[in-house]
């Protein structure tokens, strides 16, 4: 009797994640979704940044930071790149200058950015935008790199302008925002191997031609920076400061002490919910102004109590008071953490050790998936932001000028070659 042929056996999928991996190199491409590391954050030590991010950027991912002219886009880029810096010291970051006009004195000052591990890149003029791609994907492969900035997507150019003259038309509609597309599905990969951030500033512009009445806004570059960024943000207005006056507005703004930025989530891939928007404050002489912004966060949602003018630190998780570490009454007894706010602030900036570890408590309580709060920004500030975005969605919407809007711009060149 003839021997019964062996069943040949079937690879299960497990066994395939294993020659997958064999094969492409990589020990974690296919592995069991159970033991797959959760993405972390990079605070910012700003509350009005870390708790609408849960706990701040995420890391491995692409960012967009967009809005109107001085809204604060590049500072707030800045502020993620020194964020990024202060968790990871032996990553070299990133900034590419298209735009020719970043102040790095300035930002080391209001973000203390760590200029000596800063690569600043200035390109020339003649420096195409396809060009500046390949140059990313390159510093990409390096084992230190930390967080790449682009400021910004509409200053590149494509190379057919730069090598022709401007008055000739070659097309250059769309000719990079079709390239962002495969530059950037293939940077969302590497991001995440390398665990650093690639942020791409924006612009928002009025489109030209719209109807009266009518206003229509496009971002630049298509819709690729759009669908493959995980954190999208919109910036919104920028209002000068003077003390508590966060809208400060006398004499033009001349003798305010700093301003403050505003922006929107419009998107959040990485977080349970979308906190709506947040803030930071800057303070012309020290920067970022962290305790001011975190007791008028707080305060709103109970991280801190306060009674009349006094203050009480309390422990988010419990509810508790917290006590001074270096104080005791007559019995020995700890001393609870109460005082006037102007004093509370005075301790912790002269205890940073005690300050930061209490920072740290407040920020790894935001970061878990807690719903509870509110929100940052008033519903008119994130109206007027809204606004914006809606339009923008709009005209990403439309295939084509509507026939209302074609009537009305021919109208208006016949009445112009009339005239």
């Amino acid at each position: 009797m003839a021997k019964e042929k062996e069943e040949k056996k079937v690879p299960t999928v497990f066994d395939l994640a294993a020659k997958y991996c064999k094969e492409f190199k990589d020990k974690n491409m296919a592995i069991k979704a159970s033991i797959v590391p959760k993405y972390e954050k990079i605070p910012t030590g700003a509350f009005g940044v870390d708790y609408p991010l849960f706990g701040g950027w995420p890391e491995g991912r692409i960012i967009t930071i967009s809005g109107p002219e001085h809204s604060g886009k590049t500072t707030l880029a800045f502020h993620a790149i020194a964020a990024y810096q202060r968790k990871h010291p032996d990553r070299k970051c990133v900034f590419i200058d298209v735009e020719h006009s970043a102040d790095l004195q300035h930002q080391a000052k209001m973000n203390h950015v760590d200029l000596e591990n800063l690569l600043f890149i200035d390109p020339p003029a003649e420096l195409a935008g396809e060009t500046i791609m390949d140059m990313v994907r390159e510093l990409q492969e390096a084992p230190d790199i930390g967080t790449i900035a682009i400021d910004s997507i509409p200053a590149m150019l494509p190379k057919v302008v730069i090598e022709n003259s401007l008055e000739e038309d070659k097309g250059m509609r769309a000719t990079l925002a079709k390239k962002y597309y495969p530059f950037l599905a293939m940077m969302s990969g590497k991001v995440r191997e390398k665990k650093n951030n690639l942020i791409l500033i924006n612009q928002i512009r009025e489109v030209a031609g719209a109807m009266p009445g009518t206003i229509k806004y496009v971002e630049p570059g298509g819709k690729a920076p759009a669908y493959m960024a995980s954190v999208r943000v919109r910036c919104g207005t920028r209002t000068l400061t003077k003390g508590e006056n966060m809208n400060y507005t006398k004499d033009d703004g001349l003798d305010s002490d700093g301003y403050r930025l505003k922006f929107k989530i419009i998107k959040n891939k990485c977080d349970p919910v979308n906190r709506a928007g947040g803030f930071i404050t800057y303070r012309l002489d020290t920067g970022v102004d962290t305790f001011f912004d975190f007791f008028e966060i707080a305060c709103k949602f109970d991280f801190v109590l306060q009674a009349g003018a006094y203050v009480t630190l309390v422990n988010p998780k419990t509810g508790e008071a917290l006590y001074y570490p270096d104080q005791v009454d007559a019995k020995g007894n700890p001393v609870i953490f109460k005082a006037y706010k102007k004093d509370v602030i005075a301790y912790l900036l002269s205890h940073p050790d005690f300050a930061n570890d209490y920072m740290k408590m407040v920020t790894d309580y935001i970061a878990n998936d807690n719903r509870s709060g509110g929100k940052l920004l008033d519903d008119a500030d994130l109206n007027e932001i809204a606004e914006q975005e809606a339009a923008v969605q709009k005209s990403f919407d439309a295939e084509e000028t509507t026939k209302e809007e074609l009537d009305y711009i021919k109208a208006a060149e016949q009445q112009a070659e009339g005239e």
